[in-house]
């Protein structure tokens, strides 16, 4: 599972959050139990998940305002994935220079992630 994830009003794409209603469900993604709680079913798996932002979000000053990354890990974990492998691409509302800089770098990353 790998997607590329355009940061909308400081969250998800509105169909993505549906399809993540859809998915996690009780027997499909997480069981429950009284005696050990919540448990993710989807196991034994990597994801890498890259992030696109117009602006840049991990920064102190800003990290507040990202209800994206901080979401999809959580409920990713919630789900069972323990390996969540990250690629940030931010900020992308600069010069085209700096932004092929940006891509550059994700790319290696992605490459490298790839090689793992």
């Amino acid at each position: 599972m790998s997607k590329l994830l355009h940061m909308w009003n400081f969250f998800i794409p509105y169909k993505l959050k549906h399809f993540i209603d859809l998915i996690t469900q009780p027997g499909l993604t997480f069981s429950f139990s009284s005696e050990s709680g919540f448990r993710g079913l989807v196991t034994g798996k990597p994801v890498p998940v890259i992030y696109a932002r117009g602006g840049e979000y991990g920064k102190a000053e800003s990290s507040a305002m990202d209800f994206q990354k901080p979401y999809l890990e959580l409920l990713l974990g919630f789900i069972g994935f323990q390996d969540i492998r990250s690629i940030l691409i931010e900020p992308t509302l600069v010069d085209q220079e700096t932004k092929n800089q940006i891509l550059s770098a994700a790319k290696k990353q992605a490459i490298a992630i790839a090689g793992r």
